[in-house]
């Protein structure tokens, strides 16, 4: 999953109650925001539980007060969370998958060479990955 950048206009926050704000930091299924108990404020306590379900902003959308929250995904960045059962440990688990997930780069890269080369030679291609030719005597 994305990683998500997420925006609190404070300007518009500055506009909400403390009930509307708590109202729409309890809209969220995971727990992303919260209310800063100095300053009344809803901060972001932690971006990367956000599922990008849509609740908050269908809230604010309700509350008339869209665009005081913008949730962008990082398309540079994602989160990787490994869980194991303790059978082996996460560690070796992420290790494994790191493993499986090169043989497949090297896969689809293979497969990419084999079209390019399918496009350049056309059926020599063919007969050069064990693709079967028949040739005619004259």
């Amino acid at each position: 999953m994305y990683e998500p950048e997420i925006y609190i206009n404070e300007d518009m926050m500055e506009t909400l109650t403390l009930e509307e704000k708590t109202s729409l930091v309890e809209s969220s299924p995971t727990k992303v925001f919260d209310i800063d108990p100095n300053t009344q404020q809803v901060v972001v306590v932690d971006p990367e539980v956000y599922t990008y379900d849509g609740e908050v902003l269908k809230k604010l959308e309700a509350m008339g007060k869209p665009g005081l929250i913008e949730i962008h995904a990082k398309e540079d960045s994602f989160i990787f969370t490994v869980e194991s059962t303790g059978a082996i440990k996460a560690s070796q688990l992420l290790l494994n998958a790191i493993e499986v997930l090169k043989q497949k780069l090297d896969a689809v890269r293979l497969s990419e060479d084999t079209v390019k080369a399918d496009d350049q030679f056309g059926e020599l291609g063919a007969h050069t990955r064990g693709g079967r030719s028949v040739l005619s005597r004259t």
